[in-house]
């Protein structure tokens, strides 16, 4: 095993691991290192508060280690290509952790972003504008707003169905915030006109409870709902169904490529899959090299349009 690490001044930078740690099925060559975020790089968040940077193909390129403490959920980039990354609290009372941390495009932590966090910031997604939708999944459970330099704006306090609004997605037309509450739906909030709207999805979700989603070019939806990863096509419909056989069914994160496929990440066995949305094969996969029950959210750089 070959390791190298790199370290910032601040002696908190980021750490460059070269090591075999991953198992890619079906992957090209392994790809050289770099040290700037690129096209199809694939995030991989861990419970042990760590971010995983990998290559398109699934080898490891770095580890981001920030200065948050708390484990790592959701992910998410802005328009300049600097990746947000949500922390937990640490303790009981959240007087640690309970934060996001934002990295810049070579993997530099920056510090948190905002404040005023009630309890586990979960995700988070931009708008036009720059300006941040953050989704908490305890306490109060609101959807906060900041500006582009983390000053909060205000809090939306979108309908429950289990637990707050963790995983939140923004559809194309600025207003239209889809989120779920680990139940069994796709739940939606009007921020521009501060009102919530009827759920989505015509049917209660299959399987269990729904986490992470994103909206599709076409008007649809992905939604990772534990047993089995769901997609809605427009109207709500129930359309398709994604599975591995013999894989735990703890289906948790997803994002997307941008070409018609998508990232999963599996909380049970640490793998990621890559779909092909339209037909639902498997075209890549790897397991992140941490234990059971470590891997949270996956990110993907989308090319710019």
């Amino acid at each position: 095993m070959t390791r190298a690490t790199w370290k910032s001044a601040s002696a908190v930078g980021w750490i460059l691991l070269l090591t075999a740690v991953a198992v890619v099925v079906a992957a090209p060559a392994t790809e050289a290192m770099h040290r700037v975020f690129a096209p199809g790089d694939v995030f991989v968040a861990l419970r042990t508060g760590e971010v995983q940077w990998r290559h398109p193909d699934g080898t490891l390129n770095a580890i981001l280690v920030g200065t948050v403490p708390g484990k790592v959920e959701g992910m998410g980039f802005d328009a300049r290509g600097n990746l947000y990354v949500s922390h937990y609290c640490l303790d009981p009372t959240c007087l640690t952790g309970n934060s996001v941390e934002a990295f810049d495009p070579s993997g530099m932590p920056h510090g948190p972003f905002g404040s005023g966090y009630n309890c586990n910031p979960y995700s988070i997604v931009f708008d036009a504008a720059g300006r941040a939708y953050v989704g908490q999944a305890d306490c109060t459970g609101d959807i906060l707003l900041f500006d582009a330099n983390g000053t909060l704006q205000r809090s939306f306090g979108a309908a429950w169905d289990r637990r707050g609004a963790p995983w939140v997605d923004l559809a194309p037309d600025g207003c239209t915030l889809f989120y779920t509450s680990q139940g069994t739906n796709v739940k939606r909030y009007n921020v521009c006109a501060d009102a919530q709207l009827p759920d989505f999805n015509l049917a209660p979700l299959p399987g269990g409870q729904a986490d992470a989603l994103r909206i599709l070019p076409d008007g649809g939806v992905l939604v990772a709902n534990t047993t089995v990863i769901v997609r809605l096509d427009a109207t709500g419909a129930l359309v398709q169904l994604y599975d591995v056989p013999g894989e735990f069914e703890l289906w948790y994160g997803l994002d997307l490529v941008g070409d018609g496929t998508f990232w999963a990440s599996n909380y049970g066995t640490s793998n990621l899959y890559r779909f092909d949305i339209a037909t639902g094969s498997v075209l890549l996969s790897f397991n992140a090299g941490t234990p059971t029950t470590t891997v949270k959210g996956v990110a993907v750089v989308r090319a710019p349009r």
